[in-house]
């Protein structure tokens, strides 16, 4: 197990370098576009975004992650799956490229018919790499895809940036998506020695799909309520409604997602080779489950604390309007979300994707209907409380089913969340006491003064409460640190 341990820590450490990577270039970047563009063209990009992610579910999970988590693959299995993938990219594509006018109808805006015709080429470009992708994933050759990422999204913000100073609008976004996946195409292309034969294997397709099928199913459902949201808003406000909900969800889900494809991406390879050893897939899951929720639950109170002076800095005060927004979904969503992440990662890995399915069908379909009440009665505010509760709901229903297979449930992981609960707490209203009685006029100086006072104070909390999750923290640093020199 140490050795398994040491290449999944090696491979957080380059998934976490990708991931901060590309999300520093293409924070860089949102930062610059939303000074050069308006809020209607975040919300519209956020329709179009709606439909190219459901179709990208496709490819991005069922038959790709049956070749991760099976123990033994052929190429038959590789070829199969890439077929597949391409077929039904290929499928998808045509159907949204002869509804897109209903689409347009649907949402009051014409623009999004060409708009979506263009984008959504991304689902067949990406089908194309899909299994390099995977091959590398399944080898834990992080480094490689990595590298790849970063150079794609460097090109990709690049010329975003230049057409968006041109004066190309929304259509400066579409070209980043654009470019970003055709860029990693040709490099995953270029740089692997994988290539298709030509052949389909039925029963290759047969077991594969048998796990897979209810693992891309259960992705697609989740992805359509995260992105019903976005339908519901769209389709009842404005498109500047949309645009400030939109950009205040993106930010709060930079550092849960960055830290839950960290740890999750790298560890379910190595989840998957301990599936047969349940006591020590159940202390790895519990050991990262304690670091991911050390982490993210100081950043999620830090950033609600300073949520004004750092949208305003981040974006200009003519998005002030998504403060709200962002404030309530990093403490009512993001706190949670990424123990969700690590329960159903662990259930992929010891094969039971059936539990994954009946798990998305029954918390979704709760939902809907909470987000359908919620905002029948409160609008948006409405649809972000019944986001809330049922990511609360969804704690015990995650955890029933994780007790189930590896004896981890609700209540234990609970208690790895109280500590740093607490003194994320007592450090924010600490933060929030400075920021009223000391004003600072500079809001840079500000941000920078409370962010040293936020985490100083949670740090040393956690060292005179001797957690377990801070020392497990400082030892995962040293060894990146020392695999880095």
């Amino acid at each position: 197990m140490d050795e398994l341990r040491e290449k999944t820590i090696t491979g957080s450490f380059w998934v976490l370098l990708e991931r901060f990577g590309y999300l520093g270039i293409q924070f860089v970047s949102n930062i610059v576009l939303s000074r050069l563009l308006m809020p209607d063209d975040f919300g519209t990009i956020g329709i179009l975004i709606v439909f190219t992610t459901l179709s990208y579910v496709l490819i991005d999970s069922g038959l790709s992650t049956a070749l991760v988590q099976k123990t033994n693959i052929s190429e038959e299995d590789k070829s199969t799956v890439f077929f597949t993938n391409l077929a039904l990219a290929v499928v998808v594509y045509l159907i949204i490229f002869l509804t897109a006018p209903f689409i347009a109808n649907f949402f009051h805006n014409p623009e999004i018919k060409k708009l979506l015709r263009v984008i959504e080429l991304i689902v067949v470009i990406d089908a194309f790499s899909a299994i390099q992708s995977t091959t590398l994933t399944r080898d834990m050759n992080f480094k490689t895809l990595s590298l790849y990422k970063i150079i794609s999204i460097v090109v990709a913000v690049t010329v975003s940036i230049i057409l968006a100073y041109s004066g190309w609008g929304v259509w400066a976004l579409v070209v980043q998506y654009i470019l970003f996946s055709l860029c990693r195409a040709l490099l995953l292309w270029s740089r692997t020695q994988w290539r298709p034969i030509l052949t389909f294997s039925k029963q290759s397709f047969k077991t594969l799909f048998g796990y897979g099928s209810k693992l891309l199913i259960s992705q697609y459902i989740a992805t359509l309520y995260e992105q019903l949201q976005s339908i519901f808003i769209g389709r009842k406000f404005t498109a500047s409604d949309l645009g400030y909900y939109t950009q205040g969800r993106q930010l709060m889900q930079i550092p849960v997602d960055s830290l839950a494809r960290v740890v999750n991406n790298a560890s379910f390879p190595a989840y998957s080779r301990l599936q047969n050893e349940r006591e020590m897939l159940k202390e790895m899951v519990r050991q990262n489950l304690l670091v991911l929720v050390f982490v993210n639950t100081p950043l999620m109170f830090y950033l609600s604390t300073v949520a004004k002076p750092l949208l305003v800095f981040l974006y200009s005060e003519k998005w002030l309007e998504s403060v709200p927004y962002f404030q309530f979904l990093c403490l009512g969503y993001g706190l949670f979300s990424i123990i969700h992440n690590t329960s159903l990662t662990a259930l992929k890995s010891v094969g039971r994707s059936d539990y994954v399915l009946r798990l998305e069908i029954i918390k979704k379909f709760l939902g809907v209907i909470l987000l359908l009440v919620g905002m029948h009665f409160f609008g948006i505010w409405g649809l972000l409380y019944g986001l809330a509760i049922n990511s609360f709901i969804e704690l015990f229903l995650n955890g029933y089913y994780l007790n189930k297979e590896i004896n981890y449930g609700t209540g234990e992981q609970l208690m790895g969340l109280l500590p740093p609960f607490f003194l994320s707490l007592v450090s924010s209203i600490v933060t929030l006491l400075f920021m009223k009685y000391v004003p600072i006029a500079s809001i840079f100086l500000n941000l920078i003064i409370t962010l040293f006072i936020f985490f100083s104070l949670y740090l040393l909390g956690s060292y005179i409460m001797k957690l377990e999750a801070f020392e497990m923290s400082k030892k995962v640093v040293n060894s990146c640190l020392l695999k880095k020199k």
